[in-house]
């Protein structure tokens, strides 16, 4: 068939330095001054969609390649979802279809109900599965850009981000089915290395110089444990602690805020060594949240490390598996190689990565 339009986007994923689960709400309503840093990395989520010309009534189909899975569906079929919900979508294809059906909504109050076309919605995540990077929140963005391109046309990701960030919050939550929080939407949406502090009524979000960014690519190594995780279970029974008021969990959130923010200084002095103490003392708390949120393999890691060189370094994302990462103040690439091979003799992989100053990214092609 004939492909009459074709738009492309990419989100990138992150790396959270310090101060995630904060921005769960309503959490950081509890906290003093709640931030979080996260990195934007170029592990990138991709979508594709392509119309075409169809030679009868049209249907659309979803497909996940990393997944290798896919789903095809007459129109006429998929309106009646939109109202019914009378048809289950595989659980990898989910969130395509719930954002699909989103936007055909809107679509249709823009009184542009006509589907006589085919339609292929595509994706392709880079990130390894449940590596705690904000791979499916970079998913989610990509898909949104690609979609809201199709039914609105152009748009800014600076100018229309925030928005969309909120459409993809509340259609990912119906699909984990637990309070999702927006740190990785941010790094999707907007990349570079982003200060996000949480506060009442509104978030200031803001970029750190790129200097800082390149020092950082100097100094970070990032490592996939092989072991993938679920960040929604995890953050999940975080939320019930926090909220419940159990023990001294709250606390522990205010000394993580405050670490985060001590590292937050330390980047903006360009003083590495305090920026490796701030992100140690994050993780020395968040490690004692719950059990799980480290794994023996990333214990050996760090340890491996650690006779080495004096280094810091942390879980991605919620933990219990997944990635993490591994600041060297002195930036030495001989240290860094050394630290390498140690952890991958353990069966471990490094993950290569470069910083990505921009968030999402869409090309139009065709009418």
């Amino acid at each position: 068939m004939v492909i009459k339009k074709t738009i492309y986007s990419k989100a990138p994923t992150r790396i959270d330095l310090a101060g995630g689960t904060v921005d769960l709400w309503p959490l950081y309503l509890f906290l003093n001054k709640p931030v979080t840093l996260n990195l934007g990395i170029d592990l990138f989520a991709e979508a594709r969609i392509e119309e075409k010309a169809s030679a009868g009534t049209g249907e659309v189909l979803l497909r996940s390649e990393d997944q290798n899975l896919e789903m095809k569906v007459p129109w006429n079929a998929l309106d009646a979802f939109i109202n019914e919900d009378s048809i289950q979508a595989p659980p990898a294809l989910e969130l395509h279809f719930r954002l699909l059906r989103y936007f055909l909504q809107k679509r249709a109050e823009l009184g542009n109900k006509e589907l006589g076309f085919d339609l292929v919605l595509s994706t392709r995540a880079r990130s390894p599965a449940g590596a705690g990077l904000g791979g499916s929140s970079a998913l989610a963005v990509a898909i949104v850009g690609a979609l809201a391109s199709w039914v609105y046309g152009e748009i800014d990701p600076i100018r229309d981000g925030e928005k969309l960030v909120e459409i993809v919050k509340d259609i990912e939550t119906t699909v984990i089915h637990v309070p999702a929080g927006v740190q990785d939407y941010y790094g999707a949406m907007f990349g570079g290395l982003q200060s996000l502090k949480w506060r009442a009524g509104s978030h200031q979000r803001g970029w750190l110089p790129e200097k800082i960014v390149k020092g950082l690519e100097e100094r970070l190594l990032l490592f996939y444990s092989g072991k993938s995780r679920n960040s929604g279970i995890n953050n999940w029974a975080l939320f019930k602690a926090f909220i419940d008021n159990q023990g001294d969990v709250r606390e522990k959130f205010q000394k993580i805020t405050d670490a985060t923010r001590r590292l937050e200084t330390a980047l903006l002095a360009g003083n590495w060594e305090a920026a490796g103490q701030g992100i140690a003392e994050e993780w020395a708390i968040r490690r004692t949240l719950a059990n799980g949120i480290t794994s023996p393999e990333i214990d050996r890691a760090f340890a491996a490390a650690a006779k080495i060189a004096s280094v810091s370094g942390k879980i991605c994302g919620a933990g219990g598996g997944g990635c993490f990462f591994i600041l060297v103040p002195s930036a030495d690439p001989a240290i860094k190689n050394r630290i390498r091979k140690a952890i991958e003799a353990d069966g471990i992989r490094a993950l290569p990565f470069q910083a990505s100053l921009t968030g999402l990214e869409v090309r139009t092609r065709g009418a």
